[in-house]
């Protein structure tokens, strides 16, 4: 029963040593590349805080497993990279009149990823930690799933622990190490965002889908302002593809006379989709307008009605 809470209060010393970027009087942030512009091989990966608290629909995970929030959410959301099942239910109600046609479309969107397949990640993370000897061991397994370190942000990476158990003698605890990163780093002012000309909006091309959320930024935790921004933007991508991919049915129609001049007809489709591989390719920061920015993109090839 003590190992849990030993564990909990040495992360607790090490988020307290690290240090959050704050907003220069210049009114400029600088903040590393890995988070801004992951290459291709750091995409997969989530980006999260020591600090962070447990998302309330991640609580029973938190409960249940004893593990730090930033773990059991960075599982989560790696596992959501590789795949979301998305179902949604539509109806399109159109009325008819003297002024013409009008379409109301009402519509409930849910996305997860499966739970069988968080389970089974995090119990064995559980069981590791609750197997290890010493207070370094436990540290050292929750440490083969940080890649990159900048304060007390971190790359949440499952590809990085595989490797790191594969060829553990290169192995290097971040958490242990100070917070200070020699990463290559990104500065964000109004003249550089200016040049970037990244909009909010969707785009669609013949090779993939895109989404550009726009999010409200707090200086004081910025990775929580991308967290929430990149949740809205995956809830965006999938209420895109929902639409998109129903052809709204008839799998009830009703087609009525409410009076002689007014007809209403209205149709219903229940759909389900698989997500694969979306990746958050960038991440940008507007300090003028304290917002951020997030592109998720899809491959056309990762959208799958089930």
């Amino acid at each position: 029963m003590r190992r849990p809470l030993l564990l909990l209060t040495c992360l607790a010393l090490l988020c307290g040593c690290a240090t959050t970027p704050q907003l220069p009087r210049s009114g400029s942030m600088d903040l590393p590349t890995w988070l801004t512009a992951p290459s291709e091989a750091l995409q997969a990966d989530a980006p999260v805080s020591l600090r962070m608290s447990c998302p309330a629909h991640l609580e029973p995970f938190c409960d249940r497993y004893q593990l730090p929030p930033w773990v059991v959410y960075g599982v989560v959301r790696c596992l959501g990279a590789e795949e979301f099942l998305v179902n949604g239910t539509f109806r399109r109600f159109s009325l008819t009149d003297e002024f013409g046609e009008s379409n109301v479309v009402v519509d409930e969107l849910h996305y997860d990823v499966v739970r069988r397949k968080i389970d089974r990640a995090l119990d064995g993370i559980a069981r590791a930690v609750a197997d290890s000897e010493t207070e370094l061991d436990r540290m050292n397994v929750l440490g083969s799933y940080v890649r990159r370190r900048f304060g007390a942000f971190v790359l949440f990476s499952l590809k990085h622990a595989d490797a790191v158990q594969a060829a553990p003698d290169g192995f290097t605890n971040l958490l242990l190490e100070s917070g200070e990163s020699l990463d290559e780093m990104e500065r964000f002012d109004r003249a550089h965002v200016a040049t970037l000309g990244i909009e909010p909006g969707w785009i669609e091309t013949q090779e993939y889908y895109q989404v550009v959320q726009a999010g409200d930024f707090g200086y004081g935790n910025p990775m929580e302002s991308f967290r929430r921004t990149e949740e809205e933007a995956i809830h965006d991508m999938a209420r895109s593809l929902m639409v998109k991919f129903s052809h709204l049915r008839r799998q009830f129609s009703t087609d009525r006379s409410i009076d002689d001049s007014v007809q209403e007809d209205a149709v219903r489709e229940e759909l389900t989709l698989r997500m694969r591989g979306a990746r958050v390719i960038r991440r940008v920061v507007d300090p003028g307008q304290r917002i951020c920015l997030v592109t998720l993109r899809l491959s056309r090839s990762g959208v799958a009605r089930k």
